[in-house]
């Protein structure tokens, strides 16, 4: 029977909502039911797409889809007429006219000659693979291996839908036996299909090799579809469907038929295993009273215990506060001023009331505040020696400090300092004793105090002068660093340059530029070698030990002469040495002194048309100074301050010939007997070094006059 209405311009109305479409449903129902004495619905089936419908042993239509239109016949009140044949032939009744009803996947090609209600239903789709090759439990396994998947209208919509990336690898086959065969033979890896189909073709035992994963996909969308011009009927069918949904009868049907296609064997084995596990379950039970048992009887104990340890924590955490009590009290009561602060910070933390009088300060105005702030009633000088003491030795004892109270009063006092970690905090701890009544009650301990005092601040100037030095030598170093960087850093760069030039023209055979090439790179690697030479000679400079003894300088100075003629690097260069006090100094280093200083001169005075050189002596602010003159190239003030750094030249190498550390180990051994170097210069005129030593014992010796 043919249920054709014309509802496509009913429904574009309100009218039809309101009004006509209950009478139209009231008059297909009516129509629906006369037609149970003359015709039915008819609707056709797949005879082997189980779990959906499927024909059984007997011959009998059985299935998801075959209980469905029973319940639908029983909603609408249709006579619905079930035929299950080869899907093939369904399909081409039911575009011949001669089906009013069927079910399948919803596709878009499909909707060209079905009209397709709501879907109630998604097929299973498995992954089938090889036994011997693992099993996917994702998408993205898929991306592993070829996948073969029927040719259908549903399989080519799916992998439009799902599966469009360029990850994913497909081949086309015929059929669903063909996937499993391109499966079982090696072609693909993967073979993607309905399990209606796959698992039926599994049992004939013809694909011992392939199973079926756990991965199980539902991408399809499953309805009935009626003739596209019969709406009325699509909209009855929603209708009932949405009918069964709300009662539960749907929802039933596919808890039956297509919760799992391993439901039913599952649910045997379950019912096989109910006697097994209710033995288990009673043995269990017996084991599980026993456990309970033997587990009260550890639990008494154990709450037993943890009373026992409760009341044994309890007394530990009384007697400890009863210990901070005391300690507090100690500290707050003690006659002795007592103050703790922070290590870093200097943040004071606490004081006593013995402080408090001490000072004649409030509590309040001195917690918080950090120790600088006790300026104001500590010698400052004598706060800086406890800081200096305090921060190199971590500790200091019964250090001399004067105190001033806010009314004036000075006190003198010995403090103790020690550090200690609270929390994990550095923390300082200091006692303060007022020592002015023992003091002024005995000369003896008045003059060990002032002793003991002077000693504070000899102690402290001389880590103050430590500090200084420390930071001179490492500022020294760290200039030294980047000057020796810039120099070794030039050459290896032309030797990098040289080599890849001698790789090119040995491998060009050009022999000539390769030998010119390889007496560049010798000459480079010399002039490195130089330059460690001479970083060898800055660093014994100021290490070697002082071995000092009285010293004619004019005697050394001459004898510096002549070495630096023998070597002829004096030239046409003519020395005058005039009255040069006796010295006291290391007679070796001095010597370098002298050569490297009397050699700086002849080198820069070379080039003039009459080279002089002179060494004479003055006195100024009572330190003898030591001066040579010459009258070469001279040098620009304003780059005076780079003459003693290494390897720092004011002149090119290319005019001057030298490896640019003469200066500095000059003024490295100066400055290692304590004195002091200074140059003046001026260009095209001369350059004129002084130095000093540390004040030696001149004897009887008079001290020479500086030059006008």
């Amino acid at each position: 029977m043919r249920i054709c209405l014309p509802a496509s311009g009913l429904r574009s109305t309100r009218l039809f909502h309101s009004a006509i479409r209950p009478l139209l449903v009231v008059m297909l129902c009516v129509g629906a039911c006369g037609a149970t004495f003359a015709d039915a619905l008819r609707y056709g089936g797949d005879r082997d797409f189980r779990p959906f419908e499927f024909i059984d042993e007997s011959g009998q239509p059985q299935g998801f889809q075959i209980e469905l239109i029973a319940e639908l016949a029983r909603v609408t009140g249709f006579d619905i007429v079930p035929r299950l044949d080869d899907w093939s032939a369904i399909e081409a009744d039911f575009r011949a006219g001669r089906l009013d009803l069927i079910a399948m996947s919803h596709t878009r090609s499909r909707e060209q000659w079905a009209a397709f209600a709501s879907a109630h239903a998604t097929p299973a789709m498995s992954i089938y693979h090889r036994r011997d090759t693992g099993a996917p439990v994702s998408l993205a396994d898929l991306a592993r291996g070829v996948i073969a998947v029927p040719d259908s209208e549903p399989m080519r919509e799916t992998r439009a839908n799902f599966f469009s990336g360029e990850q994913y690898r497909f081949v086309t086959v015929a059929d669903h036996a063909a996937a499993l065969a391109a499966l079982r033979d090696g072609s693909a890896v993967f073979a993607l299909m309905p399990r209606a189909y796959g698992d039926k073709l599994l049992a004939s035992g013809r694909y011992d090799a392939v199973v079926a994963s756990d991965f199980m996909l539902r991408l399809q969308d499953y309805g009935f579809a009626v003739a596209p011009e019969n709406e009325a009927l699509r909209e009855v069918l929603n209708d009932a469907l949405k009918e069964l949904e709300r009662s539960g009868q749907l929802d039933a049907l596919r808890m039956k038929w297509l919760s799992s296609h391993r439901a039913a064997a599952e649910h045997s084995a379950l019912e096989a295993r109910v006697i097994t596990q209710r033995m288990d379950l009673m043995l269990l039970g017996a084991g599980a009273a026993v456990a309970l048992g033997w587990l009260a009887l550890r639990l008494r104990r154990r709450a037993a215990q943890t009373a026992r340890e409760r009341i044994l924590r309890a007394e530990a955490e009384q007697a400890l506060q009863r210990a901070e009590d005391r300690l507090a009290c100690a500290f707050t009561h003690h006659p002795d001023a007592m103050l703790i602060s922070e290590y870093h910070s200097g943040r004071v933390l606490d004081v006593n009331d013995a402080l408090c009088r001490l000072t004649g300060a409030e509590a309040d105005a001195l917690i918080g505040e950090p120790i600088d702030a006790l300026r104001a009633f500590v010698d400052p000088d004598g706060l800086n020696t406890l800081l200096e003491l305090m921060h190199t030795d971590g500790a200091v004892s019964s250090t001399p400090l004067r105190l001033r109270r806010n009314d004036g009063d000075l006190r003198e006092c010995l403090v103790s300092s020690g550090e200690f970690r609270s929390d994990g905090a550095r923390e300082v701890f200091s006692i303060i004793r007022d020592v002015t009544d023992l003091l002024r009650d005995s000369d003896a301990l008045r003059a060990a105090y002032d002793a003991l005092t002077e000693s504070a601040h000899r102690q402290a100037e001389a880590l103050a002068q430590a500090r200084a030095a420390l930071a001179g030598t490492q500022s020294e170093l760290q200039t030294l660093t980047a000057s020796i960087s810039h120099d070794l850093r030039g050459p290896l760069r032309i030797i990098r340059g040289f080599s890849s030039m001698l790789r090119d023209d040995l491998q060009a055979g050009n022999v000539d530029k390769v030998l010119r090439h390889a007496e560049r790179i010798d000459s480079v690697a010399r002039r490195m070698d130089d330059i460690i030479e001479a970083l060898t000679r800055l660093a014994c400079a100021a290490q070697q030990a002082l071995e000092p003894v009285r010293l004619d300088m004019e005697a050394s100075a001459a004898q510096a002469w002549a070495l630096l003629t023998e070597m002829g690097e004096t030239g046409r260069t003519t020395l005058r040495i005039g009255n040069l006090p006796f010295a006291t100094g290391d007679e070796a280093m001095l010597a370098q002194v002298w050569q490297n200083l009397l050699g700086n001169a002849c080198k820069y005075s070379a080039k003039v048309e009459d080279p002089r050189v002179a060494i004479d002596a003055f006195v100024e602010d009572g330190r003898q100074w030591y001066r040579v003159t010459d009258n070469g190239a001279g040098f620009d003030m304003a780059y005076a301050r780079h003459l003693f750094e290494p390897f720092r030249r004011l002149h090119l190498a290319s005019e001057y010939a030298g490896s640019g550390v003469g200066l500095s180990v000059v003024h490295r051994i100066v400055r290692h007997h304590g004195g002091d170097i200074r140059a003046r210069g001026s260009v095209g005129v001369g350059a004129v070094f002084e130095f000093t030593l540390d004040r030696p014992s001149l004897g009887t010796d008079a001290l020479a006059k500086p030059n006008e």
